[in-house]
């Protein structure tokens, strides 16, 4: 609020002084053409407080520039009156830009920070609805619109707005008359924007849209490059850019000429108005009704409002798009969260975590079907099933990426939705198939921001995620930057990277989703040993395609169709010759 306040104090005061430069005009005339006997203007008690605050200014300026009988000396002092003003003017109105600077880029910081905050606190269910370039086409494109259209704007409406007020008074201070012929300037401005109003929202609406389908397109493009390259399909993916980027200029274009045409439309209605001034005004100093210093001063007072009035309108016609760039960002600000943290702190892990009757839909269709399982503390446990059986769903309900429709959760008999949801999800670490890093070193993607932890205990962590060897071959070991989504190491290495990340604030339970299926078979077992030697005393939950890596648990799920068909042990299920011994004989038949 402080910055808001000295940047209207400066504004106010450059915009006094502005009128006062133009106030000069009169003592400039009366000089050069009035000669240096000037006399001053009586206050009279039957005149109006307009017209005895015009006398009393204009015989301020008066009595501070003019020296009676010598009209050089008189000009000396009004030279150096123009210059000082000048000089104010311009000083008042730097501090005031950047004043103004400062409040509006920090208004646009503080709504670019809420609007990622709040998108990092949405569950998974909202990203899987929405495209992810929509979310930074509104980080960084809205939030432009909205400060250029709205904050900047007002603020440029501010500062001009008050310089119209002060030239209007000033205006009406010389002739009211005059004033209102050239109001009906506005009263045409008035209209024009109110008819094409609806024009502005519409095409505004189009260009945010095609910026954020544009954004998109190039977010998705850059992520999927190694893909595209892959199929050749560069040509189908620049086709679908240069689409978007016509449809925004399309959009663009529309929305420019309303805007264009406004200024047009008005400044020729204001010309108009001029020429009836000048000849209205004209007849009024040749019927020495008016004097023709307050003509003159009209005169460049009428020139001087235009600029502003014109800023001011082809503001007010930015204001629609700020108004839809807002509604796409306030959309996200307003959306409830669906995932709700619980009040209770820090939970503990003591005998088991029970699925109770759970069913869950990602749209209307049930995925998981009353799905009961229990996992008890220190034991490994093993999901297998075919793609699309329901497997990772069920390991996202265990982390609470989603709630369950029907059933629940509990741990050690209390409800999971009870918890502080950073607290119960500090019990798991996870290791998934596509493993996500960051371009940045391998420390900062190990500790991925628990900077409270020692770099020893980094150490550590990798060296039970056989990690530690292929870091420290690198020149920079741990200070390593392993370059976008970690694209400088192989597979199996990013993979040991993700475990000892899991590892990193020795987690109850650890998660291993499809770990090693993308890998080749020397890294695989490289990552599996990994595994095996950090599942040690730990309770775990694994999603395995390869039936061999998961032998060893004490208990085995299989799912099929989002339900539990027989769950057991390796050497159970393998003799009651059901799905699971199905499963394994294919493996077994083709190698794998």
């Amino acid at each position: 609020m402080g910055l808001i306040a000295l940047a209207l104090t400066m504004n106010i005061i450059f915009s006094l002084l502005n009128t006062f430069t133009i106030t000069l005009i009169k003592p400039v005339f009366q000089i050069i053409f009035g000669g240096s006997n000037v006399a001053t203007t009586a206050t009279n008690a039957l005149t109006s407080p307009l017209d005895n605050f015009k006398n009393g200014f204009f015989n301020f300026i008066t009595n501070l520039v003019i020296s009676q009988g010598d009209a050089m000396q008189s000009l000396v002092k009004l030279s150096i009156v123009i210059i000082i003003s000048f000089i104010l003017k311009n000083f008042f109105k730097y501090i005031g830009s950047i004043t103004t600077v400062k409040y509006e880029e920090g208004i646009i910081k503080l709504i670019r920070d809420a609007v990622f905050e709040k998108l990092t606190t949405f569950s998974l269910g909202y990203y899987s609805q929405k495209r992810q370039g929509n979310f930074i086409s509104i980080i960084t494109n809205e939030t432009t619109a909205l400060s250029n259209a709205t904050i900047s704007a007002f603020s440029t409406i501010i500062r001009e707005g008050i310089q119209i007020l002060l030239f209007a008074v000033l205006l009406l201070s010389i002739s009211w008359d005059l004033t209102l012929i050239t109001s009906a300037t506005a009263i045409v401005a008035v209209i024009i924007l109110r008819v094409t109003r609806k024009f502005l929202n519409r095409y505004a609406g189009r260009m945010q849209s095609a910026m954020a389908d544009y954004t998109s397109t190039m977010q998705e493009t850059f992520y999927g490059i190694k893909i595209i390259k892959a199929y050749n399909a560069e040509n189908n993916s620049i086709s679908k850019f240069f689409k978007d980027t016509l449809n925004y200029v399309k959009a663009a274009i529309k929305h420019k000429r309303i805007i264009t045409l406004i200024p047009a439309f008005n400044e020729i209605f204001a010309v108009f108005a001029l020429c009836i001034v000048l000849f209205y005004g004209g007849s009024k100093v040749l019927n020495n009704q008016l004097t023709a210093d307050d003509l003159m001063l009209f005169l460049f007072s009428l020139f001087s409002i235009m600029s502003p009035l014109t800023t001011v309108l082809s503001n007010i016609a930015q204001i629609p798009r700020g108004y839809v760039a807002a509604e796409r960002i306030f959309e996200i600000l307003n959306e409830e969260e669906k995932i709700k943290s619980g009040n209770k702190r820090n939970p503990t892990f003591n005998h088991s975590i029970n699925f109770n009757d759970v069913s869950f839909a990602y749209d209307k269709e049930l995925v998981l079907k009353n799905i009961n399982l229990e996992i008890q503390k220190g034991r490994k446990i093993a999901l297998v099933g075919g793609s699309g059986s329901g497997k990772s769903t069920i390991l996202d309900l265990l982390i609470r990426f989603y709630d369950p429709q029907k059933g629940n959760i509990t741990i050690d008999n209390t409800d999971i939705r009870e918890f502080n949801l950073q607290d119960y999800r500090s019990l798991f670490g996870i290791v998934s198939q596509e493993t996500m890093l960051f371009n940045d070193t391998i420390e900062n993607n190990i500790r991925i921001g628990r900077n409270d932890i020692s770099f020893e205990s980094v150490v550590e962590v990798s060296k039970l995620a056989n990690a530690y060897d292929f870091i420290m071959q690198m020149e920079n070991g741990f200070q390593t930057h392993i370059g976008d989504r970690g694209m400088t190491l192989s597979g199996g290495e990013r993979q040991r990277i993700a475990i000892a990340r899991a590892l990193l604030g020795n987690p109850e339970i650890l998660i291993f989703d499809e770990a090693t299926s993308a890998l080749d078979s020397e890294s695989e077992k490289i990552v599996q040993n990994a595994i095996n030697r950090v599942l040690k005393d730990k309770t775990a939950v694994l999603v395995a395609h390869r039936l061999s890596t998961i032998t060893d648990a004490d208990e085995i799920f299989v799912i099929k169709d989002g339900t539990i068909i027989e769950h057991g042990s390796h050497r159970q299920l393998i003799a009651s010759k059901g799905a699971y011994n199905y499963l394994y004989e294919l493996q077994f038949e083709n190698g794998k």
